[in-house]
């Protein structure tokens, strides 16, 4: 959103404006805190930069050109570029600013040269001395259900693409690897073993330990970058059709999976914060569960010991050790010399426990295989599109509350994934982008027979609790497809052969 009221502002009447927002992207870039990447996504961006000559008051020539020159490197920039004119422009351009910078212009118009050849026409562009915008072809726009469809069905279905390599599809893909104590790899190993355990009671108390408990110790992150708790989460949601409460026990995996998504946009928006920003990348970082290995080290200890320090912290492993929370609290207790009980648990406590862990070294830690984790960690994105593919499917369930909670795990998710996936996952040939859009064709589709299971089931035969269930479902679920397709798909990226999913 920062990035995108800078790129509005690089068109704003004041050239005072206009010059600051410019001057803040350029610090941005050379800070690292954005990339050219990101940059070459906005096509509002390549039309501002153009635009920029045409106002009375021309500040800054040479860094504008210099920002086009290095985004002319990247072949979705010179798309656009080519779309909004750009050729045109800067060769009338060019006669009309110094000679040092016409060889900027000339190297901007050869990257420009480089395009394929199956580029569209160029569109037309004129450069004025006065303020005129940059003209621009008028779309047109017919929505993404059209009344009449009987001109999209002539239309061919485009060959499948060329898979390359490059993936544009992406706004946030994993987070920076976190490593973890021995103690709480086997907390995550006894809470994956509880979910996939036969006995009903023992899934849901473990479902309840970890919204209560364990997903507030760990970061949210280290769920993806260890994924089993998550894929055993999403199998619970099959038990939504079941008997016997089984569907109980998929309203709990829901509300685990809402947590999560809501915990991953938190941690999302921590790794985003400038404030936290860190060219520096340590094995041990301050959200491992390693850094309070070190922090036990340490002499210092708070006055004011935590509250329930004098008992231990209970765990789904049976111990009675505590072991560290992520609120940073948690060597206050040792500050308690005087307090017996716990005395006595750290006499109990294993070599193993995170109370010893200072005097264990590291490599003692490194048992797991970190590269072979990393391979089969799940992305932000292939966690959102997987949660779709896995809940969807039970809204066509007959109950009401089931519909309400999977409808707001839903809402949760569709939040993370305009912040993971961008539009251009329909332009994206790379084999992660062709996976994706298969998948989420499939649950436009799947969405699409949903909504018409509940409208061919409103009937004035049905009773008056069934006509009210499934009109709401439908009138919901319609929102919400509605809301994701805004998300995803650009209006004026719509080809109906290929999304005709309702």
């Amino acid at each position: 959103m920062v990035l995108a009221g800078l790129i509005r502002k690089l068109g704003h009447q004041l050239a005072e404006i206009r010059e600051r927002a410019l001057k803040s992207i350029l610090c941005k870039i050379e800070h690292n805190l954005i990339c050219y990447a990101d940059l070459i996504q906005e096509r509002q961006l390549f039309l501002h930069l153009l635009e920029w000559f045409n106002f009375p008051s021309v500040p800054m020539k040479e860094e504008v050109l210099n920002l086009l020159s290095r985004l002319v490197k990247y072949p979705p920039a010179v798309q656009h570029l080519v779309d909004v004119g750009a050729v045109e422009f800067l060769s009338k351009l060019r006669s009309n600013v110094e000679p040092n910078l016409q060889a900027e212009i000339d190297g901007i118009l050869d990257g420009l040269f480089l395009l394929p050849s199956e580029v569209p026409a160029l569109s037309s562009a004129s450069y004025q001395t006065n303020q005129t915008e940059l003209s621009k072809n008028p779309e047109i726009l017919t929505g993404y259900f059209p009344q009449d469809k009987s001109n999209f069905q002539q239309m061919e279905v485009p060959p499948r693409p060329v898979v390359n390599q490059t993936v544009k599809c992406l706004k946030f893909s994993t987070f920076p690897w976190l490593p973890l104590t021995t103690t709480d790899r086997h907390v995550l190993s006894s809470n994956e073993s509880s979910l996939r355990s036969s006995n009903h009671t023992l899934i849901w108390n473990t479902c309840e330990l970890l919204k209560d408990v364990i997903m507030q110790d760990f970061p949210a992150e280290i769920f993806l970058q260890r994924p089993k708790i998550v894929q055993s989460l999403l199998s619970l949601l099959k038990l939504a059709f079941g008997g016997d409460g089984k569907h109980r026990l998929a309203l709990q995996s829901v509300s685990c999976l809402q947590q999560l998504c809501m915990y991953l946009r938190n941690r999302l928006n921590f790794h985003r914060d400038p404030g936290f920003f860190s060219n520096k990348h340590d094995t041990v970082s301050q959200n491992s569960s390693l850094s309070y290995c070190h922090e036990a080290r340490g002499t210092h200890h708070s006055q004011n010991p935590s509250p329930g320090s004098s008992s231990p912290r209970p765990s789904v492993v049976g111990r009675t050790g505590q072991r560290p929370r992520g609120d940073g609290q948690d060597w206050d207790a040792a500050s308690s010399s005087g307090n017996s009980s716990h005395a006595h648990v750290n006499s109990r406590i294993s070599v193993h426990s995170p109370l010893d862990m200072g005097h264990i070294d590291l490599p003692e830690l490194e048992t797991e295989d970190t590269l072979e984790l990393q391979f089969q960690q799940l992305s932000l994105p292939q966690f959102c599109v997987s949660i779709l593919e896995s809940a969807v499917p039970l809204l066509r369930t007959g109950s009401r509350q089931v519909i309400i909670r999977v409808l707001e795990l839903l809402t949760e998710d569709m939040t993370l994934i305009g912040e993971a996936i961008s539009t251009d996952i329909w332009d994206d040939s790379s084999l992660f982008g062709i996976d994706m859009k298969e998948k989420l064709l499939l649950v436009l589709g799947a969405l699409g027979e949903t909504m018409c299971y509940h409208k061919s089931s409103i009937s004035l035969e049905q009773p008056e609790v069934m006509l009210v269930h499934h009109r709401m479902a439908f009138i919901s679920i319609s929102l919400f497809a509605v809301r994701l397709l805004q998300t995803l798909l650009p209006v004026e990226k719509i080809n109906w052969p290929v999304l005709n999913v309702v």
